[in-house]
């Protein structure tokens, strides 16, 4: 028979995969690398290919420096200002919240490309459509709840879990690349149309998202209000 210590390394090492390609799937989702490539098609069309791959080049490389800086010393900056993740989680969630509500009602891609500036690898192509807030606020969050997986189940669990967040990371700059390299083939097949649909199903599957957030930020903060409470109940008898 399989012993304790062996079933209680075979659950967190599957925890710790679940985490990982839930990971991957929040970390693309929320980018949206769809959006991004019909704003980048709306954007890029009067230039010449040179300048297309140079702009993709440049936007691919100024997102992926801002996630990994943001993965890498996201909670640092938080605990610098002096506020907790479960803060963080629920003011993450609101924000991926009104994200969702602008993917289920986006703005046409014309319109962003009126309001556009022309240095548009860096804005708006890496902020804020691939590496946006709310990306951010994923990335920082999910490498808390990797710290965690690392505080319960040890330091190899906690380096699965962590890799994932940085696999996620790498295969939206990849999927982001590819897209916007091959902008005008995908939009000959799915038109205006799919565009909307999929980015509506995507907003969905972010609301879902951030309203977790902030039950799981609720779930962090509540024992310290019901500490504070009893504490002042019992100063008052």
């Amino acid at each position: 028979m399989m012993s304790y210590h062996h079933r209680s390394l075979l659950s967190d090492l599957i925890t710790a995969l679940e985490f990982v390609t839930a990971a991957m799937v929040s970390i693309i989702v929320i980018s949206n690398p769809i959006s991004t490539s019909a704003v980048f098609l709306a954007l890029t069309e009067n230039r010449s290919v040179e300048e297309k791959n140079g702009i993709v080049k440049r936007s691919s490389y100024y997102a992926l420096l801002i996630l990994l800086f943001f993965a890498i010393t996201g909670l640092l900056i938080f605990e610098l200002f002096g506020f907790g993740i479960g803060a963080f989680r629920i003011a993450g969630g609101i924000l991926l919240f009104t994200t969702a509500i602008g993917m289920l009602n986006p703005a046409s891609s014309g319109q962003a490309a009126k309001d556009a500036s022309q240095d548009i690898a860096l804005i708006p192509i890496a902020i804020p459509f691939i590496s946006g807030p709310g990306t951010i606020v994923t990335v920082v969050v999910l490498m808390s709840e990797a710290q965690r997986i690392m505080h319960d189940g040890g330091l190899g669990i906690g380096v699965v879990a962590m890799a994932g967040v940085f696999m996620g990371i790498f295969a939206v700059i990849v999927i982001s690349f590819y897209m916007m390299v091959h902008s005008e083939r995908i939009y000959g097949v799915l038109k205006e149309g799919g565009r909307k649909v999929i980015t509506r199903i995507m907003g969905l599957l972010v609301m879902a998202i951030s309203i977790q957030f902030i039950i799981n930020g609720i779930k962090d903060i509540l024992p310290e209000f019901i500490d504070a409470a009893m504490r002042a109940t019992a100063s008052l008898m």
